[in-house]
């Protein structure tokens, strides 16, 4: 397969803090090489990029693809069946793809459609980005996940729900082996509640200090990354303590657990444009009261909380946790401009939390989030500067070309032209 060199663009590498007018030559699934100078071959396919930006793939370290129009509990778990959740979930990869997102991380889904998902993406049988798939929320009794009022199910656990409670060390490690077994790539768990359940609100603490510590040791045992679900303080402390991958959300994140997530080197996914969309305009799309006021009470909490483990250093990976009214899937664009605009980033700082950053969070430095000879073609072509203004990236109509290992994967009026191509 011979070279195509993607020439006089403006390079947005996502590692620097700087662009630059240079090319990008790209053999096969790979980067070959990227600079202001590179040798053009004979035989090289060049594609003129004069005026356009060409940035990385996109991640989304906080996704999860059954969710479309999830209003409520009611609506995610019991008015969809798992085939119409599982239609859900290969709509969606198809759109996070065609919006710019080739790689993806499913933090929690049902019937473990997630790596159903994964697999048939990776054998070409679905359109999608790469996705990093967890299964079912390891959860407890009146935690996260158990959503629904007692008498509904009357003790009994629910199969098809999004969550999988546990009661006990024992059970915790049974749930761990078994997503193991089934194929997850990580552990999603929780230390608390969330403003998106009230009958667990966020700063609750859920589950025991001996039912994580079992969640933890069996995950490392299996050598699965945890991803933690914490919104209280204590929530926080504790996944922070424990030494987990990822704190998720960290709305009342103190400098005590912050100082723990810094020494232990633990990213931080705050998801905040969701929480702020459901606090501001909630109502207006249909989400219930009860949820919308449980968001509005943590909103500022939720920034300031942000602001701070910026300030602090802390490794921030942007998330989306979209699908709700009014927030539908992408929403990790809009999550960067709230990290520009509400945490005093530079769009090339955001940028990168979507990018090399998450990368390196999940192991995957050498192969994706960064235009870098050796990592996969990734790429994404825009018509406009994300860097000067950051909402570029939700414009459509900005968005010429999606690559993904160096194929085309998504196209707007791309034109042939003699010997040399423009887009």
């Amino acid at each position: 397969m011979g070279r195509t060199v993607y020439q006089l663009a403006t390079i947005i590498d996502g590692l620097s803090n700087e662009t630059f007018t240079g090319s990008l030559v790209v053999e096969g699934p790979r980067i070959l090489e990227v600079g202001r100078q590179v040798d053009q071959r004979d035989g090289d396919d060049v594609v003129d990029c004069s005026g356009k930006f060409i940035c990385p793939g996109f991640i989304d370290s906080h996704c999860h693809l059954i969710y479309r129009e999830t209003q409520d509990f009611y609506e995610m778990e019991l008015a969809r069946s798992i085939p119409e959740a599982t239609i859900d979930a290969v709509v969606n990869a198809e759109l996070l793809l065609s919006q710019g997102f080739t790689t993806v991380r499913d933090l929690g889904s049902r019937a473990n459609i997630g790596v159903m998902v994964r697999d048939a993406i990776a054998a070409g049988l679905l359109r999608g980005p790469t996705v990093l798939a967890a299964g079912n929320i390891i959860s407890t009794v009146g935690g996260l996940l158990d959503g629904h009022p007692s008498h509904i199910f009357e003790g009994t656990k629910y199969r098809y729900g999004h969550g999988e409670i546990i009661t006990g060390p024992w059970e915790a490690r049974n749930a761990v082996r078994r997503q193991v077994k089934d194929g997850v790539d990580w552990i999603k768990t929780e230390t608390s509640g969330t403003g998106f359940n009230p009958l667990c609100p966020a700063d609750r603490d859920t589950i025991s200090e001996e039912e994580f510590e079992a969640v933890v040791d069996e995950a490392h045992r299996k050598r699965r990354p945890i991803a933690v679900h914490a919104e209280s303080r204590e929530g926080v402390i504790k996944a922070a303590r424990a030494g987990v991958h990822t704190i998720e959300h960290g709305i009342y994140m103190d400098n005590f657990g912050l100082d723990l997530m810094l020494e232990n080197g633990i990213a931080y996914s705050p998801t905040l444009a969701l929480y702020v969309h459901l606090a501001d305009g909630g109502l207006d799309v249909g989400i219930p009261r009860a949820i919308v006021e449980l968001q509005r009470a943590t909103r500022d909490q939720h920034i300031a909380s942000v602001q701070t483990a910026y300030k602090a250093g802390a490794t921030i990976i942007a998330g989306s946790d979209a699908g709700v009214p009014g927030f539908p899937q992408g929403g990790t664009y809009k999550e960067i401009e709230l990290y520009v605009n509400y945490i005093g980033m530079t769009p090339l700082q955001a940028i990168q939390t979507a990018t090399s950053v998450p990368a390196k969070v999940f192991g995957l430095e050498d192969s994706i989030g960064a235009l870098e000879p050796g990592r996969y073609a990734d790429f994404i072509i825009l018509s406009a500067d994300p860097t000067v203004d950051i909402t570029v990236l939700q414009d459509p109509q900005k968005r010429e070309a999606v690559f993904k290992a160096g194929q085309l994967v998504v196209k707007d009026g791309m034109a042939a032209g003699e010997g040399v191509r423009a887009i």
